[in-house]
C-alpha cells in the first residue's frame, strides 16, 4: 500500500504525521508535500458497476509514478485480462500548466494523444483526478464540517477561474489530524456534481502514514468504480525507459 494510495486520487490522500495546518491554504500545501516521491508502483484490482447496476468484468492495472515540486508523471499499464494487457496510458503535469497525455500498446511503434478528462479502461478512473491539480489552485476555503466513512472531517473548497476547464470546483472532506481526504467531490462551472471519490478503507503503514486501501468513484449517472490496492512499492526505480514514449511525445510537441 504505497504512497500512490495517497497519490492516486487519488489527492485524496495522506501526509506524514506532524502538526496540522491551521488554515485551508496550509492544508493544501501539506497535501502537495505529501505527494512528493522519487518513484512508486502500485497494483490495483478494479470493478465497475454500470449505471444499469450490472457488474462489468473486473480487471487489474499497475500504476507507476514520480512526483517533484515542478512536475508529476504517471504511467498506467493494463495487467489483465488479455484485452487490456500491456495497454498503456501515460501523462505528465507541469507547474507551467502544460499537460501531456498519451496511450499506446507495448508492441506498437507510435502513440496517440489522450484526453486527460476521459475515463481509463472504460472506468471512472480519470487521469486528471490522479494528479489532484486542485491542491495547486489559488482559492482554498474551509466551508464547514462533515462526517464520512466514520471520520470527522473539514470541508475544503478549491476553486479556479478557468472557464474552459470541465472541473471548476472541488470539495474535499479532509481528516485534519491524518491529512487524509476521505471524500472528494468534483463539480463543473454550473455546480453540477460530476463524480465523488471516497476512501472506503484505509491502513496505517509502518511509517505511521495512513494510506487508502480501497476507494470508490461514483459518477453523475450512477456508475461506480471500485479500486483496491493489492501490491505496491514506494521505492520503485524509475529508469529512462519508463517514460520514454511520453518524453518523446512531449519533446515533439515543444518543437512545433
Amino acid at each position: 500500500m504505497v504512497r500512490l494510495s495517497c497519490l492516486l486520487m487519488l489527492a485524496f490522500c495522506c501526509a506524514q504525521a506532524g502538526a496540522a495546518p491551521s488554515d485551508a491554504a496550509g492544508l493544501a500545501a501539506a497535501m502537495r508535500q505529501a505527494r512528493l516521491s522519487d518513484g512508486f508502483e502500485v497494483r490495483m484490482s478494479v470493478q465497475v458497476t454500470g449505471a444499469d447496476k450490472r457488474l462489468r468484468p473486473p480487471f487489474k492495472i499497475a500504476v507507476i509514478g514520480q512526483t517533484g515540486s515542478e512536475w508529476q508523471r504517471l504511467l498506467m499499464r493494463g495487467i489483465s485480462p488479455n484485452g487490456i494487457r500491456n495497454h498503456f496510458f501515460a501523462a505528465d503535469n507541469r507547474s507551467d500548466g502544460t499537460f501531456d497525455a498519451i496511450e499506446y500498446d507495448e508492441h506498437a511503434s507510435g502513440s496517440t494523444e489522450y484526453d486527460p478528462q476521459a475515463g481509463l479502461f472504460d472506468s471512472g478512473m480519470v487521469l486528471w483526478d490522479m494528479f489532484a491539480p486542485w491542491w495547486n489552485w489559488t482559492e482554498q476555503t474551509i466551508v464547514g464540517t462533515d462526517r464520512t466513512s466514520g471520520r470527522q472531517c473539514e470541508l475544503i473548497r478549491s476553486r479556479h477561474a478557468n472557464s474552459i476547464s470541465p472541473v471548476s470546483e472541488v470539495v474535499s472532506c479532509v481528516d485534519r489530524k491524518e491529512r487524509l481526504s476521505v471524500r472528494t467531490q468534483l463539480f463543473d462551472a454550473r455546480h453540477r456534481l460530476l463524480r465523488t471519490i471516497t476512501v472506503e478503507r484505509s491502513v496505517r503503514k509502518e511509517s505511521g502514514m495512513l494510506a487508502a486501501k480501497k476507494l470508490s468513484v461514483i459518477e453523475a449517472d450512477g456508475r461506480m468504480t471500485e479500486l483496491e490496492v493489492y501490491a505496491g512499492d514506494e521505492h520503485y526505480r524509475i529508469t529512462p525507459a519508463t517514460f520514454a514514449r511520453l518524453d518523446a511525445r512531449t519533446n515533439e510537441r515543444r518543437r512545433r
